[in-house]
């Protein structure tokens, strides 16, 4: 009956929004490039016979970047494990398809947009990929998507599965519509035991649970010769020297309280005479929404700080600059290559916080705002280590950057704890294949 209502729902608000959708379909860039591929999926043909399309593969989906990311270690096994020919990506944001092409794509035969949750065009996705399996990373769930799967008894998995304290609330209070589509999973792989319990408070089995860990902790440690580190410098025209620190996946309203810190900072640092040149300081601001580098380097400006995008510094002669703002997708991991510490956004306002592992695998100390549901018991591990700190204003975000230059061996020993941490989680994505089976064969 819930299927049924849905879609009569569904019907009747595409015929009521249907002039404002195509309106800001066509308006948008960002809808214009997503709407049209997510509601009519691209054939795929097989790359070694341009006239056959591909039989059976596995179907692996991710949200958006962090869901790709997180899916990136799993892909290279799937890929060691059945081959790249029997495998199709797909990612539901603009931002999360860009970061998929550029990770996912060696490991796969076809990346396409996610469908969206219309009969149609779900079908159409079924008619194009015909999976023997679906594997969903994370999150994202939709009735039609899961119904359909189930009317085709075709096998589907959770993996890498979370429930925030704001998502497990949420779902509470639909209950009576989570349960019947949480039931269509075959398997769901929690990344922790609290993630479990809260799978069962839902309605799920007991038998469909496991808890084989966070995929996360299993990515390509970041890393690097110092030929490479000179590589990515150059690239991404950051300063050899000085004192270089990496703001990642930064939300609206952090950018003004990251440049009043960074003020603050070289204020600080001009009063007491300090051994380091302020103007030694550099920082990399690394926007969530690439689209928003523009107004965050003049945001910089307007605070006279001297900020500019990575395609000024590429198009222009290099003026001065303290802060460089990266407005590319892809970049994110190499600048944490080559700083002396991270700041990872989405954590000093409500956004529920940004993956720290990324620097942290690469030994170097993470600050992060208070607001951490998403990524809680990862930020709490790191934290008991000794490796991640958290601040919660401009002063103390000015006065634990001002720590960390006065005191770099003890910032070296943090990231080092924190990079034990990184390594002592690996292991997920194997555990994970033994549940799931790629073949879409339970576990006997």
């Amino acid at each position: 009956m819930f299927f049924y209502f849905y879609n009569l729902l569904m019907m009747v608000v595409m015929i009521i929004a249907a002039p404002v959708w195509i309106v800001m379909g066509i308006a948008s860039q960002k809808r214009r490039h997503t709407l049209f591929k997510r509601l009519f999926m691209a054939r795929i043909r097989h790359p070694h016979c341009s006239a056959a399309p591909f039989s059976s593969p596995i179907w692996i989906h991710a949200l958006s970047v962090g869901e790709v990311l997180s899916a990136e270690p799993l892909v290279i096994a799937l890929k060691k494990s059945i081959g790249a020919e029997n495998l199709i990506f797909t990612a539901s944001t603009r931002t999360g398809f860009e970061t998929a092409s550029q990770v996912i794509f060696p490991h796969v035969a076809a990346i396409r947009y996610f469908p969206h949750d219309t009969v149609f065009s779900v079908l159409r996705a079924f008619d194009v990929i015909r999976p023997k399996q679906v594997i969903v990373v994370e999150t994202d769930i939709w009735p039609n998507f899961l119904m359909l799967l189930k009317h085709r008894h075709i096998p589907v998995c959770l993996v890498n599965a979370r429930l925030s304290d704001r998502s497990f609330a949420g779902y509470k209070r639909i209950s009576f519509l989570m349960k019947p589509l949480l039931s269509v999973f075959d398997t769901i792989c929690a990344q922790t035991e609290k993630d479990r319990q809260r799978f069962l408070a839902l309605g799920v089995l007991a038998e469909k649970l496991a808890v084989p860990g966070n995929l996360k902790f299993d990515q390509p440690a970041i890393g690097g010769s110092p030929q490479k580190q000179d590589q990515i410098r150059e690239k991404c025209r950051i300063p050899k020297g000085g004192f270089v620190w990496v703001a990642g996946s930064t939300h609206p309203g952090e950018e003004v309280m990251l440049a009043q810190a960074f003020g603050l900072l070289q204020t600080r640092m001009r009063e007491k005479q300090s051994d380091m040149n302020p103007e030694n300081l550099f920082l990399v601001v690394v926007p969530r929404n690439p689209d928003r580098a523009r107004e965050v380097a003049n945001l910089f400006q307007s605070l006279k700080i001297p900020a500019a995008t990575l395609m000024d510094r590429e198009s222009r002669t290099r003026s001065e600059i303290s802060v460089l703002v990266i407005d590319r997708i892809g970049l994110l991991r190499d600048v944490y290559a080559v700083c002396h510490g991270a700041f990872v956004g989405g954590s000093l306002v409500k956004a529920g916080g940004h993956n720290p592992l990324e620097p942290a695998s690469a030994a170097r100390p993470v600050l992060f705002g208070p607001y951490v549901d998403d990524f809680g018991w990862i930020y709490q591990e790191l934290e008991n280590a000794g490796g991640a700190l958290c601040i919660r204003s401009v002063d103390t975000l000015a006065k634990s950057l001002e720590w960390f230059l006065n005191h770099p061996e003890k910032a070296g020993i943090m990231g080092n704890a924190g990079q034990a941490v990184f390594f002592r989680h690996q292991g997920a994505v194997q555990r994970t294949l033994d549940i799931i089976r790629p073949d879409g064969k339970k576990p006997e």
